[in-house]
């Protein structure tokens, strides 16, 4: 019955969060923080790669949250399970639209115009965009 109760409180956990199956939701980083190496200025690591933002390193989509506000994310640990934080470090230095912000756990963000960057787990292959518009409050950074 335990086991039960369990299981069914992640199955709603993960439908919360807009995440539809498993996949990389138990690996080894289970903290939904996720550090991308910046580059030698400590400015954001990110690139534009058909036509979206991408980390700079794994060409992995990136994605904001409507419910974000300025410099702020909404995204709790149940959230960043499936929406896993684009991480940066404490002596990350502003550079155009991007510049990190310290979240309310200590660690720090990178954020696009003061809006808070994620990775979706789901998102398995270089560029893959299945985050795109879930649950209409997720969406790709586009850069064309």
């Amino acid at each position: 019955m335990k086991r039960m109760l369990i299981l069914s409180a992640l199955t709603g956990v993960l439908t919360l969060t807009g995440c539809t199956t498993l996949n990389n939701v138990f690996g080894n980083d289970d903290s939904g923080m996720h550090d991308v190496q910046a580059t030698n200025k400590n400015t954001a690591p990110v690139a534009s790669k058909n036509g979206m933002l991408v980390d700079a390193s794994n060409h992995m989509t990136l994605y904001t949250f409507d419910k974000d506000g300025m410099n702020k994310s909404e995204c709790g640990s149940a959230c960043l399970i499936a929406w896993p934080a684009f991480m940066a470090p404490s002596n990350a230095k502003a550079s155009g639209q991007f510049a990190a912000f310290q979240r309310e756990d200590g660690k720090y963000q990178w954020a696009v115009n003061g809006k808070p960057l994620y990775f979706y787990a789901n998102d398995t292959k270089v560029c893959d965009k299945d985050g795109d518009n879930k649950l209409g409050v997720w969406h790709i950074v586009k850069t064309k």
